[in-house]
């Protein structure tokens, strides 16, 4: 992000959280590969902005986007953090072109998602508040293998004070790398 924008963050939250938008949004998502936020849930959206404010995510020099949103974060008060969440919450899910895939590779990632997945994350990946559980429907297949594989080499989900990503870490460790291309290519066609 560039400098500039870091030091009008907090400025810039008036109305819409534009330098948000600047990696979040639907034209600078593919290029930044950062998750979309839109639709996603409000408590699951506050913790990840505390997690990188408190350098419990970010901190590690091999995550070099989450570096970048731990520096923001770090700016960020209590105020502004939950203004984010609830703008972002609030938005419409949008919608996502889905990837196409061999028909094998989405039969394995069905009964993956279904087995492993879809109890903490919905039957149609929308997420759980309750668990803790964030909506993966829209995110692109390129961040949601980049965060399996966070979870499964110890970047995420360490951290006693992070139980829902423990959770996700062990989960995540029971997968072999072609279990996770199976369920990211499942969930990047859009649950078919």
């Amino acid at each position: 992000m560039p400098t500039l924008a870091l030091i009008s963050l907090n400025t810039a939250l008036a109305s819409e959280p534009t330098l948000c938008l600047s990696c979040h949004g639907d034209n600078s998502r593919a290029a930044t590969s950062a998750p979309l936020l839109d639709a996603q849930l409000k408590p699951y959206l506050q913790k990840q902005l505390q997690q990188f404010r408190a350098g419990e995510r970010g901190s590690d020099p091999a995550d070099a986007a989450g570096q970048t949103m731990a520096a923001v974060a770090k700016t960020l008060t209590d105020a502004d953090i939950a203004q984010f969440a609830g703008y972002f919450a609030t938005l419409p899910k949008t919608a996502v072109a889905a990837e196409p895939a061999a028909a094998e590779l989405l039969d394995k990632g069905r009964r993956l998602y279904i087995g492993n997945c879809g109890t903490c994350h919905g039957n149609q990946a929308e997420g759980n508040n309750a668990l803790h559980a964030p909506a993966l429907a829209a995110q692109s297949p390129a961040y949601l293998l980049l965060q399996l594989q966070h979870f499964r080499s110890g970047l995420r989900g360490q951290l006693k004070t992070d139980k829902p990503g423990r959770q996700m870490a062990m989960m995540a460790k029971t997968l072999t790398e072609q279990d996770v291309q199976a369920v990211v290519a499942y969930i990047g066609a859009g649950l078919p």
